[in-house]
């Protein structure tokens, strides 16, 4: 154990659901190791972190600090180019966290023997030269999967020396098919991934996967980046011993109720996570789909993190403003109401995945998603939508052949229509071709839950993380 004065950690998330989310489980294993940690975030995260774990021990909470940080409201404001509205929210974000973050980190290096920053690869600028304090060390962490970290850096690094013969005709079979930067990110993406593969001030890297899952993407990974250190600490949730499935009677959601009540494997699970946000038009022909299958699902209906993302309801009320308000088709609700439930609030996907009568999981392909999907065995229908999901997609659907695609993503722009959503639906829940991709993602479960276990391989990895930024 390390004495609570010589070594802090302090972790520094992207303002997202997502990456808050990941890096506070990886707080929350820091610090069931004796080691404090100072998680730096927006406030209104923070506050929803508090009550999330109120009453739930996960160690030593006393070893989990949150440091607010307060700025005023981004206004939304409409994209006057072909980028991303985000985008601008982004950076006019990374304006105002500059200040708070160095100053936070300057103070806590001063009261420690050793400050370990942990941050958001995406939160990289706003650190400074944080970096150059004497008793400072930097791990970068990056969000999504190893193959789609390696694809980025082979699409924009052109003397990359690290191929891999598999990955190549994998480029090969699937041609223009194999998603691009330019057709999944903002502009200038490209120019971010080299600036951050040539950094050179941190002393180490990780990712929240399995190299069970992708453990070759790994060693090309590690083989790419200056023989850095290099780590794969996930499933975070599997590692934390989560409590996904202990769930009272008294408590239980009422998706878990209507699923105690189904067969096994017979229920799809649809959503999206907290970014994406549907057209009317595409709500409805998932909707049609959906009721044409004939098949029991459950359909959480988010409208997305914008108003997080922003840090002002204001923000999202002129996003819903310009895109109009989402309703789901007249009727619908009544006709599936037997074999379907819709929801609009916050669901325990943990405990949905994990559940016996879940049969596969319709998805964004958010990398969360995919891992938490994996860990529990379920298949995935691939659906995903911007930044790096058509990466993992790919790893779902072409090389784990754990899930099939919905759509090809060079037609990313085209309506989907509910034939496909059907057919999609259809074969992997009700023939043999998606029993077997049920199998296989059986079969990984197993995997990374024996890698899990106490003398694990990642549970052994995880020891190796905390031993070296504790040195």
């Amino acid at each position: 154990m390390v004495a609570t004065n010589s070594v802090i950690v302090a972790i520094v998330p992207h303002p997202g659901f997502s990456h808050v989310n990941s890096l506070f489980l990886l707080a929350r294993l820091i610090a069931s190791h004796n080691i404090p940690v100072h998680f730096i975030c927006l406030s209104e995260f923070n506050q929803d972190l508090k009550l999330s774990v109120k009453g739930e021990y996960f160690g030593d909470i006393n070893n989990i600090h949150f440091n607010d940080i307060l700025i005023p409201p981004v206004e939304y404001c409409e994209s006057t180019g072909d980028g991303d509205d985000r985008m601008i929210l982004f950076r006019e974000l990374m304006k105002q966290h500059w200040d708070p973050v160095q100053r936070t980190c300057v103070e806590l290096s001063k009261s420690t023997k050793k400050l370990v920053i942990i941050y958001d690869s995406i939160m990289r600028v706003i650190l400074g030269d944080v970096h150059s304090c004497h008793n400072v060390d930097t791990y970068i962490f990056h969000a999504g999967s190893a193959l789609s970290k390696y694809s980025m850096l082979r699409q924009s690094i052109n003397d990359l020396d690290v191929v891999d013969d598999d990955h190549e005709k994998l480029l090969h079979q699937m041609h223009d098919e194999f998603p691009t930067m330019d057709s999944c990110y903002p502009p200038l993406m490209d120019e971010f991934v080299k600036d951050l593969h040539e950094w050179d001030h941190n002393s180490g890297e990780f990712m929240i996967s399995s190299r069970e899952v992708e453990g070759k993407y790994f060693d090309l990974l590690a083989n790419a980046k200056n023989k850095k250190p290099l780590w794969a600490l996930g499933p975070l949730h599997m590692l934390l011993q989560s409590n996904y499935s202990s769930s009272s009677s008294s408590s239980r959601h009422e998706c878990l109720e209507f699923l105690d009540n189904q067969d096994v494997n017979s229920v799809i699970y649809v959503s999206f996570g907290t970014g994406t946000k549907l057209s009317q038009e595409q709500l409805n022909e998932l909707a049609f789909g959906l009721e044409k299958c004939n098949q029991r699902f459950i359909w959480v209906i988010g409208k997305g993190d914008h108003d997080n993302i922003t840090n002002n309801k204001k923000g999202a009320d002129k996003f819903e403003k310009k895109f109009g308000k989402i309703e789901l088709p007249q009727g619908f609700e009544e006709r599936v109401k037997r074999r379907g439930m819709t929801v609009r609030n916050w669901v325990p996907q943990l405990e949905i995945l994990g559940h016996p009568s879940t049969g596969g999981f319709l998805s964004h392909c958010g990398w969360n998603s995919c891992m938490e999907s994996i860990s529990m065995g379920v298949p995935i229908i691939a659906w995903p939508n911007e930044w790096e999901q058509p990466y993992n997609a790919i790893l779902i659907t072409n090389v784990l052949n754990i899930g099939i695609s919905l759509c090809n993503w060079t037609r990313k722009d085209e309506l989907v229509t509910s034939e496909s959503i059907e057919k999609s639906v259809k074969i992997l829940m009700d023939t043999t071709e998606g029993e077997e991709m049920r199998k296989r993602a059986v079969e990984l479960s197993n995997k990374i839950k024996s890698s899990v276990s106490p003398r694990g391989a990642t549970s052994k990895e995880v020891e190796s993380f905390i031993s070296y930024i504790t040195k």
